[in-house]
């Protein structure tokens, strides 16, 4: 009897520390985490957010994080990410239980210059979690512009007449003169009869002897798909430049680039030539903003073009300066 005592205690026993064992090994569970995809590859025009997912595998047993580091572009001039980046490197919670986790990765239009590579590493992993065979991704972003129709009315100027460069315009100052004068600004709608923006470098009495260029630049505009797109705009310009007027190109111009991103200066720009006829042939003698009609930009189908519109003004800012005046832009495909 006193041997079936000593067997069943000892079977006992062993039961206690087989199940102690196997609560023992839940608890040392870890999970492999790897990016769900290695490649993240975004043609558009909107710069939507893209999510980044990774896979927890089993689900994890325990709170716990995922550090992931961004090389390739600039943080918050070429993308923000949620949660925020700190340097190079963004720290992803996991929850108990969680057999996934992610992070959005929002692209910043200004700094991504027409296309952005990031590349992603899962450099660390917290309690519980370890890395697996998928540790590294790409995101290739390209913004083909934006899709047509331009339809620009400058009706912002209603709103506020202290901002008139709309969302996504630029005003690029290539060269300013000591009095800061040569800015786009909003016209007077009344006085012209419609909307528009204008630049005129004028300062009575000023000696000042440097001289003047401004920029006014559209978005990137998509004609990847265009088949007859078409510029047109309203304009006026008022007063002819000196004989001796510091730039050979003249007082006015409208161009148009194929490259350009974020600075002017670094892309190549090309004369639109009817563009710039519609400019020049409208009478400087009288405050006439009229439209150009239709100007064919099928020359650029198939391309992401940029359109600038420029004033040039001479010194001193007193003398030698004109007006331009812009309004109504529109790119259509008809």
């Amino acid at each position: 009897m006193k041997n079936w005592h000593f067997l069943l205690f000892g079977i006992l026993a062993v039961s206690a520390l087989t199940f102690a064992g196997c609560d023992d090994d839940g608890d040392d569970t870890i999970s492999t985490v790897n990016f769900t995809e290695d490649i993240y590859n975004l043609t558009t025009s909107d710069l939507s957010p893209i999510e980044v997912e990774l896979a927890i595998s089993p689900a994890a047993t325990t709170d716990s994080e995922i550090e992931i580091e961004i090389t390739g572009a600039d943080a918050g001039v070429a993308f923000s990410t949620d949660p925020a980046i700190s340097g190079t490197t963004v720290v992803i919670p996991v929850q108990s239980g969680a057999s996934t986790a992610s992070f959005t990765f929002t692209p910043i239009e200004a700094g991504i210059e027409g296309q952005l590579t990031a590349n992603l590493m899962l450099t660390s992993t917290g309690q519980g979690l370890t890395t697996g065979l998928t540790i590294e991704s790409i995101i290739t972003i390209v913004d083909v512009g934006a899709d047509l129709p331009l339809m620009e009315d400058f009706a912002g100027c209603e709103e506020d007449p202290q901002q008139p460069i709309p969302d996504g315009w630029t005003e690029a100052v290539i060269q300013q003169n000591g009095e800061g004068s040569a800015t786009w600004v909003c016209g007077d709608a009344n006085f012209l009869g419609s909307n528009a923006v204008q630049v005129n470098a004028f300062v009575p009495g000023s000696a000042d002897n440097m001289s003047s260029e401004v920029w006014l630049v559209t978005p990137r505009l998509n004609l990847t798909e265009a088949t007859n797109p078409v510029l047109s705009f309203d304009v006026d310009r008022r007063f002819d430049p000196t004989a001796d007027f510091p730039y050979p190109e003249g007082a006015y111009d409208v161009l148009i680039s194929t490259d350009y991103s974020v600075s002017v200066e670094n892309a190549t720009w090309q004369r639109f030539e009817a563009g710039h006829t519609a400019m020049v042939d409208n009478d400087p003698g009288v405050d006439n903003l009229a439209n150009t009609g239709d100007l064919d930009l099928s020359a650029y189908n198939g391309e992401v073009i940029a359109i600038a519109f420029v004033y040039r003004a001479g010194a001193p800012a007193s003398f030698d300066a004109t007006i331009l005046r812009v309004g109504n832009v529109s790119v259509t495909d008809n």
